[in-house]
């Protein structure tokens, strides 16, 4: 036999009460099949109940050999050994309990795994707990049971299904015998022998543990009997069961030590009282149940039990048998009226006899003091209504039994006044049933918890009756009217000994609001007799009464106004102890009355004949016994409770003096300080300091008068609250008592007081000044502060009061930690709570008054409480009073005080960071710190359903009104709230101690466990996952969202930040990941609907979404894939999870293990994989968009206050500043500070007409209330509905952003952002939906743009893979599709239709918003913008680099399915846009030109995007038309201040730059149209421009600190002043390049402005082009390359040609024009193409890759751009000016020679280029050039045709080649495919930059070509040698020269000449002049070898595999034809 580590007499018996407290009490729907499941496998439990499996031979023989053989356990694979300890504890719990070995040995498991929930405890001391909690379970579950059945008497509305099954159980058990085990168990069942035999074999521990095995025993006893008490109060036991009842009670002898009944006792006699009970008889709709009724359906009940009734049996108790006869007698009595029954009568005519039996048995005397005066009688509903029953049927139906009572009790009454008056004593034997009787009424109805107001039943004035019978037909039950009749007739002709047990039945019978009218009105009437004396039960005789002794015992009052002498001690005059009982008797009824009833008292009050405050005082003043005088200040007290009474009772306190408040002429004091100090101190009791304590409670309840003494004191409550401070308070320990509870209630009345004062004190500064007041005959004296006020000073010092504070909280720790009885406990828990929460409001209020003194300057010298807490605590020398205080939350049986103290700790933790000593203070030693941190854990593991406040009103009561389960919610709450705030603070804090993270190192490398592992103790955090885990994996989900919303949020907030925070984020996760898999199996019940729980769920899911947000990225971040992929997969799922088959990611192997739990399945399809497999789905909609539907955007609003009586608007500004935020940001109103103020305003107003509408104008008090409430619902909701998108965004984005992309396919991506994005466009759009709510969708939104915008681009490089390898992926808008992948994305049109309904709703999202903030626009702005470059990027060829041109087939295909389908796209997004009209156009506009900083760069770029798709360009004539396009060119101007403080070196804010670029991007777009060209120059672009002075303000920088650097940015962020200077340089050039461009070489106006914007800040350009900078800085050469760019575009012919006169700007401008050409010519040799350049790029190698940057290839490509623009430049001046050779201008000297040099640039200086006649290039430099780039372009094409072929065959690359493209090394983890990716980008990378490195050779080599034949046509045709007589046209042309000028350089542009011949020959005359026959002779001899044929055979080749590919116009071909001809026809070749 398998033993199981969970005890199977433990756990399963915990499993049935669980499942039937499910089914029975909370009504689950799904609990009636685990009902009937469990009471069918329990069924031999009950039937054998609480009988141990027995001892066996053989099971003691195996376990003794357990240590050796082992044992089988449940779930193990291999037997288990065990320890001889653990054998021998084993078999001592066998021998202890008669229990089956091997169960001990379960149990032993049991309490071994329970330790950690049982600190301080070892395993066999829990395994007796565990023990005594199986069978407490069982018992309970079958009193559960019981319960449930159908009766008579209570109903639990319960479904007919769960009714069947348990009435059917019970049935069963009831046949066979349940009552009788139930009686032989509880007759067996001795705590004390129990408790012998367990202390006898050590089975019992601390004190602690003592406390819980009696409490234990005693239940299972009690709960046994109440399975019997339940049974016979639905359902009477029949006669065998009720005899065997009867047989157990006449043996049962258990009483208390004080007489009373034991509760099992008591319960069974309810339960035979119960089974007598045939009151049902008398209900009209009980036939059903009568039908049942064993004395109607057992004919021989009656007389079996009447025989048992009647015989002269002796009982243990005889108390037992007088109840059973009375009850037995009624019954009869009652069975005798009905008809119905037969052969009953003769026994029914023994009922009288039976009674009489019974009051020979003293029935009455033994119910009252045995049965109905137990502690908890009046606390069950039931036992007092049966005892009201019994004694209601008693009285209705048998009157003469009654009427004989009264005659026997006028009897005694005068045989015992005879003797006293005769002074004999009484005879022994007298019965006295009557007063008994009364006696018994009066303890039945004194007490009424449960408002059961069962006393109604005993009034029915005959006044009222009459006339309720005439005008409503109503006639009061026959019942009423017998109670009635007997209450009026018992108080007629009352004897003396009757009077005062009748006045006690009044005051009892009054003891509720609805009797104390009647009541009142019946001693009304009494005194209203017709000429007679008043009856002596009327208040006429009362009050009178009391007159009288007040007049018999007044005196004059001494002339010294000494009240002192009155309390002296002296003869009491004509006062008997009779009268004094009497007297106490009416005071005590007329309190009960008027508290009962406000119309009661104030009639009584109002009365002038009785003057009641006057006789009540002056009774008070006169020598009367001290009870008589607490009884008067107590009915004083009572008074008070109305306000105006109160105000009046205050003034006649201070007149009398009762307490002295002025200073006495006689030395000693008076009043009731000397009652309290020499009598009552004497008697060692203390009532009226107790009822003066009482009366202070009662008169502070209104606000103290404020001149309270004025004129005669200094006015205030000062005296007052001395005398209960310091006189009552303080010394009160030190008193003696004879009772020593009594010590306690001084105790609590004075601290009642002390703290509702401290409460209700309001902080105001006027409190701080000192008040002076004048007295009379005294002089000036300083002012009473309030009470409040001096309290706070008392409890923030080290005061008195403070001390005493301490010590009563420490006295209360000492008694609790003895778990013995306390005298007064009820009165002594009362104090320790007052106690605590006098320190938790001094804590509450210590701040504001803290910052008040320091305010208002005052000299109050005050201590922090936490410092004070701190203190050394005298009783013990050590600093315990905080532990005391977290003591308290041990005691789970006191939740107002765990409530208080962690409120005390809450705030103390707030108040200043204390953490560290809080966690040295638990932690001082072991014992201590495990039992804080188990009392922290009970707290959180109590099991108590949440009450919400239902109305306003229910929200202003006072903690005092709140219940035991209120406040153990609020404990938890508040102690969650403790750890958030804690887990906030440095390490280690009080947080890392109850959650069980480390304390002596970091928090960080904590490894958590469950309870009990590794010796792990069970924390805090071990019952909040235990909480949120409840329910889980059920279909009804968490059941703490049902019952304990509230902490429920807490919980998954503290959850939250435990992953959030730095320290605690790592080993949280691992826990619950590893151990629970927390978040995977909550995430399986999101989305969290209101409609499934009632209330506000969206809280709890949005913190739970935010600690799955970071999962998501700590996962993928450590590369924990299988995580991430499973909540991926529960997350984005579109298929049913229960039809897919388990699917594993790209690049995964599949994964076994423990993670496939609650059917985790992969929900992605195939598409997942990468492979067209068809999978049978079934289609849902994913989690993700669920959870955001359950997010709402609309929140409704209240209305406005429509009000009569107030002003709106001052009620608004009092609304206003009632309001507060809290820690979250949300406003909130202080309903019960609203309802203070509002409840003044109303008590202020004065009128009668105000008071008569009083009613309505409380009415709209409870309006406005009611309108406040829901407002801080509507703030609380717009908070809850922002955090619930907060945490799906996060989700979302991390989602999107962090984890691995292969984790996701490329279409399941685009199709979840897809969906997403339709969603929430389609929710925003929505016209209810809030802008407060919608705005932070426009960052999603983006967010969501981008990652689509990504999607297509990795597309595109999808494509190109595509047709390298078998197609995987089908994008959604291709035309292709793939079988069933492509779905209904396949379709182009609806692919199309789908992002142009996206569009749509997206315009009118942004045209809705467009009021909103100016963020929400940039967020949408940047969206549109990721939205619009979808298509843009598709159609960008620089997408295509890789793409071959020879591979036409490829290239048409892409073109003709692809690229026509973006076009479409773009073409139906520009519909869209233009759709939307001016509005849409003038917001993008009006953002561009003013707005915030961000907005404005994104609106630019937003219009930037919009006009590259205008093509009819209607957004640029309405930025033009509209001036906008205008204002932005003025606004360069503008920003040229801002720009200069960005170039100095204390740079400002980089906005501007970030501006300044936006603007001319914008610009720059605009100038790519012709149209838009000529917009910007007709704005006057380029003069702006050349106004801006940051131009000039170019940084200088050392050129040999920058040597060979890549690039001029900062390590930083911030870039240098260089790099600023150069983003804004750039930018400006690309528009003049844009400029150019789009109105071509041709637009003389265009190349004008651009080259005065250049000649206007020539200094700067002069600079560039000197190229100072290191030959291969990339920035250089980008600045330089962008520069000759514009330059080579620009109209030179323009500028030569200057008309008019000549002035000194025009010859300023020719001077600098000049100069840049020289200084761009001077470069072409520099930036040849050279050996040297290709040692200096190898160089790079070490710097080659810079955040995926090429480095080495961008300087490479920027080196030729430079050669290309330069080339450019030179092939523009040759051929701008002729228009044959002829006239061309030459720039190059006739000489080959540097056509052959190794290195051209190697010789070269090139530090100061310049062009002078000396220095003219050769045209050699650029036969160099053509060699060099032919040369190279080859080596390039083949390197570039290498690279694709190893891009087409990627997936064969050798590990090598991958390690070498991926750029990772082999032993960096990381799949192939992930390897492969990298490697292809790369790649593309390096093709890229080889196609742009092509174009860039074969620019340089036709610009070379021109030139070459340009030069070779003139110099072998044209030229004319120098050394040759000139021709007369030469002659002709050398007269009209000029004389040239000094500045003019030779081959310079000159001065304006004549006409257009005479410039060009100028010209070139100047170049030539230096030309000889013999260069010409020896450019003929070389050019053919130097231009030879392999050269221009390679030229050929070139132009044939690459230009002739892009262009069909063949002008290499042609040059080079020229060429050949040139030097076939004019060389020696």
């Amino acid at each position: 036999m398998a033993v199981n580590s969970d005890a199977h007499l433990w756990t399963p018996f915990k499993q049935l009460y669980e499942t039937l407290q499910s089914a029975i009490f909370k009504k689950q729907p799904d609990s009636v099949h685990d009902l009937e499941e469990a009471l069918r496998k329990h069924k031999p439990n009950f039937i054998s109940l609480l009988r141990n499996p027995p001892q066996n031979a053989s099971d003691r023989e195996a376990v003794k050999l357990a240590s050796s053989e082992g044992l089988l356990v449940r779930g193990e694979p291999r037997r288990q050994t065990f320890s001889s300890q653990f054998i021998a504890e084993a078999l001592i719990i066998s021998d202890l309990f008669s229990l089956n070995e091997f169960a001990a040995v379960e149990f032993l498991m049991a309490g071994e795994l329970n330790q950690p929930n049982y600190p301080g405890l070892t395993r066999g001391l829990v395994a007796v707990l565990l023990y005594y909690d199986g069978r407490r379970s069982l018992v309970n579950s079958l009193r559960t049971l019981v319960q449930a059945l159908p009766g008579r008497t209570w109903t639990l509305g319960l479904g007919k299904d769960i009714i069947n099954i348990i009435t059917r159980f019970t049935d069963q058990l009831v046949q066979e015998g349940l009552i009788s085990k139930i009686l032989d168990l509880v007759s067996v069942m001795d705590v004390t022998k129990e408790m012998e035999r367990l202390q006898r074999d050590r089975a019992l521990g601390t004190a602690k543990h003592k406390k819980q095995v009696v409490d234990l025993f005693c239940e299972i006893k009690l709960s046994l009997a109440e399975c019997t008490y339940c049974l016979a109060c639905q359902q009477p036991l029949n006669k065998t069961d009720t005899l065997r009842l009867i047989q157990h009670l006449k043996g049962d002898n258990s009483l208390e030590a004080d007489g009373t009944l034991q509760p099992v006792s008591l319960c069974l006699l309810m339960t035979l009282l119960y089974s007598f009970d045939l009151s049902v008889l008398e209900r009209e709709d009980a036939e059903e149940v009568i039908e049942r009724l064993p004395i109607l359906c057992d004919d021989s009940y009656v007389a079996d039990i009447h025989r048992e009734m009647k015989f002269d049996h002796v009982w243990a108790v005889p108390g037992l048998k007088a109840v059973a006869q009375l009850a037995w007698a009624v019954a009869l009595r009652q069975l005798s009226t009905y008809p119905a029954v037969t052969g009953v009568n003769e026994y029914c005519e023994d009922d009288e006899m039976l009674f009489d039996l019974a009051c020979q048995g003293r029935v009455f005397s033994f119910l009252s003091n045995a049965v109905v005066v137990g502690r908890d009688f009046h606390h069950e509903e039931f036992y007092l209504r049966r005892i009201h029953g019994l004694l209601t049927d008693f009285i209705q139906h048998m009157p003469l039994k009654v009427k004989e009572l009264r005659n026997r009790g006028d009897e005694t009454a005068r045989i015992l006044m005879a003797h006293t008056q005769e002074g004999l004593d009484p005879p022994q034997m007298l019965r006295r049933d009557f007063e008994q009787m009364l006696k018994l009424i009066e303890v039945v109805y004194e007490k009424d918890p449960l408002h059961l107001e069962l006393s109604v039943d005993y009034w029915c004035p005959s006044e009222l009756s009459s006339v309720q019978e005439s005008f409503y037909h109503y006639r009061p039950p026959q019942k009423q009217v017998a109670l009635y009749k007997f209450v009026r007739l018992a108080g007629d002709l009352l004897p003396p000994l009757l009077y005062v047990p009748y006045i006690g039945m009044l005051t009892s019978l009054a003891n509720n609001e609805r009797s104390a009218p009647h009541c009142f009105n019946l001693l009304k009437m009494n005194g209203m007799t017709a000429g007679g004396a008043a009856s002596m039960v009327s208040w006429d005789h009362i009050f009178s009464s009391l007159n009288q002794y007040f007049t018999s015992l007044r005196q004059e009052m001494p002339n010294s106004s000494d009240v002192s002498q009155v309390y002296r001690a002296r003869q009491i005059r004509g006062i008997t102890a009779q009268e004094v009982e009497g007297l106490k008797a009416v005071l005590h009824l007329t309190r009960c009355v008027i508290e009962q009833n406000e119309n009661c008292r104030i009639a009584i009050h109002e009365n002038q004949q009785w003057a009641v405050v006057n006789l009540l005082f002056g009774l008070v003043t006169c020598s009367v016994p001290s009870v008589m005088k607490a009884e008067l200040l107590l009915l004083m007290s009572a008074l008070s409770k109305t306000s105006e009474i109160g105000a009046a009772m205050w003034q006649t306190l201070e007149l009398s003096q009762l307490l002295p408040t002025v200073q006495s002429t006689s030395k000693k004091p008076g009043g009731i300080q000397v009652e309290l100090e020499e009598v009552e101190a004497r008697n060692e009791e203390y009532p009226v300091t107790r009822a003066f304590l009482n009366l202070m409670n009662t008169l502070t309840d209104i606000p103290v008068p404020a001149a309270l003494g004025a004129g005669i004191r200094s006015p205030g409550f000062g005296p007052y609250l001395d005398f209960i401070q310091n006189v009552v308070l303080l010394k009160f320990s030190s008193r003696a008592y004879k009772n020593p509870g009594e010590k306690w209630e001084l105790a609590t009345n004075a601290l009642e007081i002390l703290r509702k004062l401290l409460v209700e004190h309001t902080i105001r500064a006027d409190d701080f000044v000192e008040q002076i007041v004048e007295i009379p005959g005294v002089g000036t004296v300083a002012a009473d502060k309030p009470p409040g006020h001096t309290l706070m000073i008392h409890m923030l010092n080290d005061s008195g009061l403070h001390r005493m504070v301490l010590k009563i909280l420490d006295e209360a720790i000492k008694q609790f930690e003895q778990y013995a009885p306390i005298p007064g406990k009820e009165w002594f828990e009362k104090a320790s709570l007052l106690a605590l929460q006098m320190v938790e409001i001094t804590l509450e209020k210590e701040t504001a008054f803290v910052d008040m003194v320091r305010e208002s300057g005052t000299s109050v010298m005050l201590s922090a409480m936490d410092k004070l807490l701190l203190g050394i605590n005298p009783r013990s020398g050590r600093a315990d009073h905080l532990v005391n205080v977290a003591k308290f939350l041990t005691y789970n049986n006191l939740p107002d005080h765990s409530l208080s103290a962690m409120k005390i700790l809450f705030l103390v933790c707030r108040s200043s960071p204390i953490q560290r000593q809080l966690v040295n203070l638990f932690t001082v030693d072991k014992a201590t710190a495990e039992d804080l941190l188990h009392g922290f854990v009970e707290c959180l593991d109590v099991d108590e359903v949440e009450q919400k406040p239902a109305e306003w009103s229910e929200m202003l009561e006072d903690r005092d009104e709140m219940a035991s389960g209120y406040a153990k919610n609020a404990t938890r709450q508040y102690l969650l709230q403790l750890l958030q705030h804690s887990l906030e603070q440095p390490a280690p804090n009080l947080a890392h101690f109850l959650l069980g993270f480390e304390l002596r190192k970091p928090a960080s490398k904590t490894n958590l466990q469950d309870p009990g592992i590794l010796g792990s103790p069970r924390t805090c955090l071990h019952s909040i996952l235990a909480i949120l885990d409840s329910g889980v994996g059920t279909q009804r989900g968490p059941t703490c969202l049902y019952d304990t919303p509230r902490l429920a949020e807490l919980a998954y907030n503290l959850i939250y930040m435990l992953c959030a925070n730095n320290e605690t984020c790592a080993p949280t996760l691992r826990y619950l990941r590893t151990t629970h898999d927390f978040l995977f199996r909550q995430l399986q019940h999101l989305p969290f609907q209101i409609e499934d729980y009632g209330h506000q769920v969206i809280s709890h899911q949005s913190w739970l979404l935010k600690t799955i947000a970071i999962e998501l990225r700590m996962t993928a971040l450590n590369r924990q894939r299988s995580h991430t992929h499973r909540l991926m997969r529960v997350l984005l799922s579109d298929a049913d999870e229960d039809q897919t088959a388990v699917l594993q990611p790209v690049g995964d192997e599949p994964e076994l293990g423990g993670f496939e739990r609650f059917g985790d399945q992969s929900v992605f399809q195939s598409t997942m994989l990468g492979q067209s497999r068809p999978v049978q789905i079934q289609q849902q909609r994913r989690k993700l968009l669920n959870i955001l539907d359950s997010v709402e955007f609309n929140q409704p609003y209240p209305r406005q206050l429509e009000l009569e009586f107030f002003d709106p608007r001052l009620i608004e500004k009092i609304i206003s500043t009632t309001e507060s935020k809290t820690e979250q940001g949300v406003m909130y109103s202080n309903l019960q500070l609203l309802h203070r103020i509002l409840m003044n305003e109303v008590n202020n107003l004065q009128g009668s007409t105000l008071a008569g509408q009083r009613p309505q104008i409380l009415g709209e008090v409870s309006m406005v209330l009611k309108t406040v409430v829901t407002r801080n619902q509507v703030r609380e909701s717009l908070h809850c509905k922002r955090q619930a998108f907060e945490a799906w965004r996060q989700v979302t984005e991390v989602l999107l952003t962090a984890c691995p992309e292969d984790l996701l396919s490329q279409e399941m991506r685009q199709s979840i952002l897809f969906e997403l994005l339709q969603d929430l466009l389609v929710k925003v759009a929505d016209e209810e939906a809030l802008i407060e709510l919608t705005a932070p969708v426009a960052g999603v939104v983006l967010t969501l743009m981008a990652n689509l915008q990504h999607c297509f681009i990795l597309s595109k490089k999808t494509h190109s893979d595509n047709y390298q390898r078998s197609a995987q992926y089908v994008t959604l808008l291709d035309k292709t599709g793939s079988g069933n992948l492509s779905m209904t994305w396949g379709q182009s049109s609806g692919s199309r239709t789908l992002f142009a309904t996206s569009l749509q709703l997206y315009s009118r999202v942004l045209l809705t918003i467009c009021g909103s903030q100016q963020r929400v626009r940039a967020h949408l702005y940047g969206a549109l913008l990721y939205y619009l470059q979808i298509a843009q990027n598709q159609l960008n060829p620089a997408h295509s680099l890789m793409v071959e041109p020879e591979d036409k087939g490829l290239q048409g295909k892409l073109l003709s399915e692809t690229d026509t389908e973006y076009e479409q796209l773009t073409k139906e997004n520009v519909e869209t846009i233009l759709s939307y009209g001016d509005n849409f156009m003038d917001m993008v506009c009006g953002d561009a030109c003013d707005g915030h900083d961000v907005g404005r760069m994104l609106a630019l770029s937003v219009l930037d995007a919009v006009l590259s798709l205008d093509k009819f360009q209607q957004w640029l004539n309405f930025l033009s038309g509209k001036g906008y396009l205008q204002h932005l060119v003025d606004s360069v101007v503008q920003d040229d201040r801002e720009l200069q403080a960005l170039l100095t070196p204390t740079a400002a804010p980089l906005r501007a730059l970030y501006i300044y670029e936006s603007k001319m991007s914008l610009l720059t777009r605009v100038a790519e149209s012709a149209l838009g060209a000529h917009a910007l120059l007709r704005c006057g672009i380029m003069p702006r421009l050349a106004a801006c002075t940051f131009f000039d303000m170019r940084p200088e920088v050392d050129r040999h600190s920058q040597s060979l650097q890549t690039t001029t940015e900062s390590d930083g962020f911030i870039p240098t002043s260089l790099a600023r200077y150069q983003h804004l340089l750039f930018a400006s050039l690309k528009l003049c390049l844009a400029v150019l461009t789009s109105l071509g070489i041709e637009n003389r106006d265009a190349g004008n402005q651009v080259m005065q914007f250049i000649v206007s800040h020539g200094d700067v350009f002069h600079t560039i082009l000197r190229d100072r900078q290191p030959l291969l800085n990339l920035q250089s050469l980008q600045e330089l390359a962008l520069t000759t760019a514009v330059l080579s575009r620009a109209n030179y012919q323009s500028q030569r040609e200057v008309t008019g006169e000549v002035d000194s700007a025009a010859v300023e401008f020719c001077g600098h024009a000049a100069r840049i050409e020289r200084q761009v010519i001077a470069l072409l040799s520099k930036y040849c193409l050279s050996e040297k350049l290709n040692k200096q790029l190898k160089n790079m190698e070490s710097r080659e890759m810079q955040e995926g940057r090429d480095i080495k290839a961008e300087t490479k490509l920027a080196y030729l751009e430079v050669t290309a623009y330069v080339t450019a430049f030179c092939r523009a001046l040759v051929s701008s000016p002729g228009v044959s050779s002829q006239y061309c201008r030459m720039l190059f000297s006739p000489s080959l020679e540097d056509a052959n040099a190794r290195d051209i640039r190697s010789s070269e200086d090139f530090s100061v280029v310049t062009l002078s006649p000396a220095h003219v290039p050769s045209l050699g430099i650029i036969v160099y050039q053509l060699k060099q780039c032919s040369n190279r372009f080859m080596s390039v094409y083949d390197s570039k045709q290498q690279h694709q072929r190893k891009l087409q065959g990627l997936t064969d690359l050798s590990s090598e080649d991958l390690k070498e493209f991926s750029g990772l090394g082999a032993t960096e983890k990381i799949s192939s495919q992930q390897r492969q990716q990298l490697a292809r980008k790369r790649l593309v990378q390096i093709i890229g930059h080889k196609a742009q490195e092509l174009r860039h050779y074969a620019y340089i080599i036709e610009n070379c070509l021109f030139i070459l034949w340009r030069h070779l046509e003139y110099y072998l045709i044209h030229c004319v040698p120098t050394d040759q007589q000139p021709s007369i046209y030469q002659s002709h042309i050398k007269r009209q020269q000029q004389m040239r000028r000094l500045q003019d350089m030779t081959g310079a542009v000159q001065l304006p000449p004549p006409d257009f011949e005479s410039t060009i020959l100028s010209d070139m005359d100047d170049l030539t002049g230096g030309v000889t026959r013999k260069d010409l002779d020896t450019l003929k001899q070389v050019a053919p070898s130097v231009i030879s044929d392999s050269l221009l055979k390679k030229l050929q080749e070139i132009n044939q595999c690459y230009c002739k590919n892009r262009t069909h116009y063949g002008f290499d071909e042609a040059l080079i034809r020229r060429v050949k001809r040139l030097l076939r026809l004019h060389t020696a070749s």
